[in-house]
């Protein structure tokens, strides 16, 4: 019988450290920048805050400087392990949306003029955008996925960075660098600027009407059905 209370107690304590939630109001910010594996989840609304949950929630750490907002862990640890989830609520507009070291950060619906969205280290960001101009950055084995539309794309991947912008839907002009192994997917918009060096690959769809095209040791230009 003690046997059974000592378990029951012990898993109860298990399933509550598992469970850990924190909830917390923050000041403005205009830049998001997500480190060590964390999952996070971008929500427009009326108030500014974050909501974690997880086994390591408690190990989670947010620093503002200025208007920039870090999420990351505390020391020593060094990655999440898929025991950190988060939803981030937003009252202003984001200027910058940057995931580092394998952290992913994810969205149902950016609708603003412009934004930044970058990614480095192996870290994935998943989005569907509605803005005017867009510019991207995937680098260090990165992958950032879009989809929406935009009046204007600028893309710059390099060191194995990917970006898969098949389902982002450009009007006007499409610019592209990709460098250094890396993959790039785009819709041209009625112009497509696209340079590649070091083995890097752009993809495209679409015919734009000015095309321009430039190789530098390497690389691949095609355009896809």
């Amino acid at each position: 019988m003690k046997k059974l209370a000592f378990l029951s107690l012990f898993l109860m304590t298990v399933l509550a450290s598992a469970q850990t939630t924190i909830d917390k109001k923050l000041g403005d910010f205009t830049t998001v920048k997500v480190y060590n594996g964390i999952d996070v989840k971008l929500v427009k609304s009326d108030e500014s805050k974050i909501v974690i949950t997880g086994e390591k929630a408690e190990k989670v750490k947010i620093k503002t400087s200025g208007n920039t907002l870090k999420i990351s862990l505390r020391f020593p640890e060094t990655t999440a392990d898929g025991k950190v989830k988060a939803t981030l609520y937003y009252a202003s507009t984001l200027k910058t949306i940057d995931a580092n070291e394998g952290a992913i950060i994810t969205s149902n619906g950016i609708e603003q003029s412009q934004v930044e969205i970058k990614a480095q280290e192996g870290a994935f960001i998943n989005m569907v955008v509605k803005v005017k101009h867009l510019k991207v950055k995937s680098s260090s084995g990165a992958v950032i996925r879009l989809s929406g539309t935009s009046k204007n794309q600028t893309v710059d991947a390099d060191l194995g960075g990917m970006y898969h912008g098949y389902k982002l839907e450009v009007t006007d002009m499409t610019m592209v660098r990709a460098g250094s192994g890396s993959k790039v997917e785009v819709q041209s918009g009625e112009t497509l600027d696209a340079k590649v060096s070091f083995g890097g690959s752009i993809f495209y769809k679409g015919t734009p009407e000015v095309f321009k095209d430039k190789k530098v040791i390497g690389g691949v230009i095609e355009q896809r059905s």
